[in-house]
């Protein structure tokens, strides 16, 4: 099932954009009794938006908003339920930072939520400060410095 995961940007406002909105609120905002449509999601139309597809259906999104010069957010992480534990993160990260890197992106910094710190951890992302938190659960500040990439993210 793994091999057949495609990652790739989705254009906001697009069909597929709208069934990101959808996951993001099932998996990130529905367990804290929260729903996505009262979120400020102004800085959607700026972020570069990474989804893994599982043949035509959405099964992960993230997205990258710019902070600073050389700079970029990583943001609303989520992947579907099914399918978590099968690399589906790991391969939408490391698009996501080629992506970043041809971009001319020099660093990517995220919240991490405290249970995916570890996750995180292992794809080389550091933890900086002390736990905080955000909408009512325990986060990090991570940071990962890009190198230069020889691959293109279109290699997915």
């Amino acid at each position: 099932m793994i091999d057949s995961i495609q990652v790739r940007q989705l254009a906001y406002g697009s069909g597929e954009y709208e069934e990101s909105l959808r996951l993001r609120n099932e998996v990130l905002r529905r367990p804290l009794g929260m729903e996505i449509a009262n979120d400020d999601l102004s800085g959607d139309l700026s972020a570069l938006h990474v989804g893994a597809f599982a043949g035509e259906r959405l099964v992960g999104i993230l997205l990258l908003r710019p902070k600073s010069a050389g700079v970029l957010q990583m943001k609303q992480v989520a992947v579907d339920e099914s399918l978590r534990g099968r690399s589906v993160g790991r391969k939408m990260v490391e698009y996501a930072e080629t992506l970043a890197a041809a971009q001319g992106c020099e660093e990517i910094v995220l919240h991490a939520r405290e249970i995916a710190v570890p996750f995180y951890e292992r794809l080389g992302y550091a933890r900086e400060g002390e736990r905080f938190e955000e909408i009512g659960i325990p986060h990090y500040v991570m940071s990962k410095k890009l190198g230069r990439r020889t691959d293109s993210a279109n290699a997915n």
